[in-house]
């Protein structure tokens, strides 16, 4: 079969490809596969040429080409060469598979920033359509940010989010819970009045929540907070003399 293979090569390309590019790829298979040609491991060793023969052509392509050099080759093992097209889509599917895993964990790394505004703030800004699995992917990054960076103030902005359901906002109260279990403060901004009607319709408890109107009024808010402690910090001076005499 390999010299019957060698000896037809320019005549089986013609027929098996379409263009210059398609020539090239079944030409490299061909001679791979009358390499391989009755090895033990021939299943084996036919996968790489097959992975590198869908580069250059669609899989329908290929299955059509094995039935035609079923055709012509006397013997030709058309079941070893479709099984290894089988393990190398296989193969490929997976791959594909942990592509999608890591494009889908690097989207949602993206459509849930945490930024840290200063050494005891951090923003959370949410934009677009937030379901419960993007909730739940943002409370953990949240609360994790929070646990390495001893953030006080946690600003969670919703100006980009039209609407939530009730499940939606029944996970964000529970993750507001779990921020002030933290000891941080949270503050909410940009609240359209679809939200506000649901977290209302929610019962949520305003002591555990800072409302305000935008990101801007936030920031004031914690700037007044953070003085206000500061200021609570330092030592009285008359108290110090007067403990002195």
């Amino acid at each position: 079969m390999k010299d019957f293979v060698i000896s037809r090569l320019g005549e089986l390309v013609e027929e098996l490809a379409k263009d210059d590019e398609q020539k090239k790829a079944w030409e490299d298979f061909l001679i791979d596969f009358a390499e391989v040609c009755g090895k033990t491991d021939f299943k084996e060793e036919l996968k790489a040429p097959v992975s590198n023969l869908l580069q250059h052509i669609s899989e329908k392509e290929l299955s059509d080409g094995i039935g035609l050099l079923y055709t012509k080759i006397d013997n030709f093992p058309a079941v070893d060469v479709y099984k290894a097209l089988v393990e190398v889509l296989g193969k490929k599917n997976d791959e594909n598979q942990v592509r999608i895993a890591e494009l889908h964990d690097t989207l949602a790394e993206l459509s849930t920033p945490i930024i840290q505004l200063w050494q005891d703030v951090l923003l959370a800004p949410v934009i677009g359509t937030l379901d419960s699995q993007r909730a739940q992917n943002m409370a953990e990054k949240l609360l994790e940010s929070i646990a390495d960076t001893r953030a006080k103030v946690v600003i969670v902005d919703v100006t980009g989010v039209s609407m939530i359901d009730t499940i939606v906002g029944e996970f964000l109260i529970e993750m507001f819970s779990a921020v002030k279990l933290l000891g941080s403060d949270v503050i909410l901004t940009g609240i359209k009045p679809e939200i506000a009607h649901t977290l209302v319709k929610l019962g949520i408890d305003f002591n555990m929540v800072i409302i305000k109107r935008d990101l801007e009024s936030a920031l004031k808010y914690s700037i007044r907070k953070f003085a206000k402690d500061a200021e609570i910090k330092q030592p009285n001076p008359k108290r110090g003399d007067a403990d002195e005499n």
